[in-house]
């Protein structure tokens, strides 16, 4: 009898600790979406330079993400057959005056998968932004894609329009070129990071994957992007 309480004992107390284990890993793994939910609609607002999110609270920003982005369209490549997500981004709520289009780019890295978005003006000529999502790349290396340093050119603007054939929409050129004008990578071209040549091929391969994706999508659409 004695034998048998103790077997009970243990059974109900492995049950509580399994349904405790349960429990805690439930409520980790929905504030960590919640985390990444966040992060993601806070790289979207900086990405659309919608707000100063250091400034701006996480109502704020998700305020932001759902009254003047709107995800809800999907565009498909016809080449590949792959869904692209496009994003909208407004100046307003109101959703009457449009700021830029976006859309997602991934591709393995050095070491892992790297994901994020481009952000390209209204009349699909120039780039406005660039933000990375997820990384795992070397500290101090190929995480510098992050860096405004790299980032900048694609705020600047970078010619995203039909390149000549053979040629790629954009170009990894060694820290500091300039192209020469008439040239395929000149208006095209970012710096590639010093001492991260894998990661910075990686980015370029695919960012042009994602662009010529982008740009075939919306070409074979009837009525364009509106």
């Amino acid at each position: 009898m004695k034998r048998v309480k103790t077997v009970l004992f243990m059974v109900v107390i492995a049950a509580l600790y399994g349904a405790g284990v349960t429990g805690l890993h439930l409520s980790s793994r929905a504030t960590v979406e919640k985390n990444k939910r966040f992060i993601e609609q806070k790289a979207l607002v900086e990405l659309f330079g919608l707000g100063d999110v250091k400034t701006l609270s996480k109502e704020e920003i998700n305020e932001i993400v759902q009254t003047q982005i709107d995800q809800s369209e999907t565009l498909t490549d016809p080449q590949t057959g792959r869904q692209i997500s496009l994003l909208k981004a407004y100046s307003n709520a109101a959703q009457d005056q449009l700021v830029a289009y976006g859309f997602p780019f991934s591709g393995i890295g050095f070491w892992d998968k790297i994901t994020g978005y481009i952000a390209i003006d209204s009349i699909l000529k120039k780039t406005v932004g660039l933000k990375v999502i997820t990384h795992v790349e070397t500290p101090g290396l190929g995480a510098r894609i992050e860096e405004p340093f790299f980032v900048k050119p694609f705020i600047d603007g970078l010619d995203i329009t039909k390149p000549a054939p053979g040629a790629s929409f954009l170009y990894m050129c060694a820290p500091g070129t300039k192209p020469e004008t008439g040239t395929a990578q000149y208006g095209r071209n970012f710096d590639a990071i010093a001492g991260a040549t894998q990661t910075s091929l990686a980015m370029e391969r695919m960012l042009n994957a994602a662009v010529a994706e982008f740009a075939r999508a919306v070409q074979t659409r009837k009525a364009g992007v509106q």
